[in-house]
């Protein structure tokens, strides 16, 4: 009897068949959708110079999947890189804002933003005293780089190039010496910037601030500068001792103080 009701028994076979196709198709399905909606992975990495005239912009990419494109803008201008690995490698020279647009072959894509401001695009800033005739106090600073003092020089209405009577590197301080009528200074940031200022003998007791914003003047009375102009041996009320102040912001009460 026993051998009769194994006999009749349906096998399991079957059932355990149909499992396996249920996972199998599940499992493709999962491999599909993933194939499918898949978006490229970056790692954004900018790296300072220490010269402050370029940083370096790395992109290491951390998907599997193939790139179908691969583009990096600065301020909506292309941006050369090379590539190593998985790995692109770009220098940029200005600021502005980056874009990194990459696709993948399944035409998913990633887009990423980042602002790059570290780059010194902007000339030191100069507050200039004369004050005398022929005497030129200039102090600078600049907020991104170092002072290039060997780039400090003037040229006056002769065209003949000056150097510094007198510079103070610790201060930040120089003094210009000129026997013309007019004299124009220049000074120089270690990343290449360059602010000037300009003075003629009828400026005398005049201040000026020269700032990436533009140039501030602080007039005296017409009548102080009468006076100077008839006196070229007239000194004015500014002190060599005011060299001693670094130069002021924009908005600084002191520029339109009359001393």
């Amino acid at each position: 009897m026993s051998d009769e009701v194994n006999v009749n028994e349906k096998p399991k076979k079957s059932k355990f068949s149909k499992l396996n196709y249920i996972i199998a198709f599940i499992f493709v399905n999962v491999i599909i959708f993933f194939v499918v909606t898949s978006q490229p992975k970056f790692e954004l990495s900018i790296v300072e110079n220490p010269d402050s005239r370029s940083v370096e912009i790395r992109v290491t990419q951390k998907s599997f999947f193939p790139l179908q494109s691969f583009t990096m803008t600065l301020d909506e201008a292309p941006l050369s890189y090379t590539k190593n690995g998985n790995t692109y490698v770009a220098t940029a020279t200005h600021n502005g804002t980056l874009e990194i647009v990459a696709t993948n072959l399944n035409t998913m894509s990633q887009t990423i933003y980042d602002r790059i401001d570290s780059i010194d695009s902007t000339a030191p800033t100069i507050f200039a005293q004369l004050v005398k005739k022929g005497i030129l106090n200039i102090t600078f600073e600049d907020g991104h780089s170092d002072i290039d003092y060997d780039s400090i020089y003037a040229i006056d209405s002769n065209d003949k190039k000056l150097k510094p009577s007198k510079i103070d590197e610790e201060g930040g301080r120089a003094t210009f010496e000129f026997d013309t009528y007019s004299i124009k200074a220049y000074v120089s940031d270690t990343a290449g910037n360059e602010g000037e200022v300009e003075f003629n003998n009828s400026e005398v007791n005049q201040t000026k601030l020269v700032s990436a914003e533009g140039t501030e003047i602080n007039d005296i009375p017409v009548e102080e500068q009468e006076n100077n102009q008839n006196d070229l041996s007239d000194e004015t009320t500014f002190d060599v001792g005011n060299l001693n102040e670094k130069p002021p912001k924009q908005n600084d009460d002191y520029l339109y103080e009359k001393h």
